[in-house]
């Protein structure tokens, strides 16, 4: 990881728009999956929260998977509270965003909060949840097939 931090210092230039260069908000998020992955909550916490702070004002996409993995750090942590609270900003992230990838995390994140619906907050962000989700099928009706999310 460090000399990753090092070489974000060589500047990449992206030559077409949909590529995007490895950023400190990218590196970040990619330590956070590690330490979470190593099951070191608090060093993965603190690289998603800075992940997600450092895409605020920038790509939707990267917000809403850098928030999914915010959210499921506080799950492996125990503190429902937390998951909820962030859970509320992802669905509030781009209501209309059409990706797949984020569509397939967060019915990942809803599975792994349904064992906790007992819980009165976490019962509730199910339900917004669950509108929330209907309406961003219904943006990606066109190019899901009938079957469901391609794996």
């Amino acid at each position: 990881m460090d000399q990753a931090q090092q070489g974000l210092d060589a500047s990449l230039n992206a030559t077409h728009p949909w590529l995007s260069p490895f950023d400190a908000a990218a590196l970040a998020s990619e330590s956070a999956l590690a330490m979470r992955d190593l099951e070191r909550f608090e060093e993965a916490l603190t690289h998603a929260e800075r992940a997600v702070t450092l895409r605020q004002a920038d790509r939707a996409r990267s917000l809403a998977l850098g928030r999914i993995t915010l959210v499921d750090i506080h799950l492996r942590r125990g503190d429902l509270d937390a998951a909820v609270g962030i859970g509320h900003d992802l669905l509030s992230t781009s209501p209309t965003l059409g990706s797949i990838r984020v569509v397939h995390q967060l019915d990942e994140l809803r599975r792994v909060l349904e064992p906790h619906k007992t819980y009165g907050p976490v019962r509730e962000y199910l339900v917004r949840f669950d509108d929330a989700r209907r309406a961003r099928m219904l943006l990606l009706a066109d190019i899901i097939p009938s079957g469901g999310i391609p794996a």
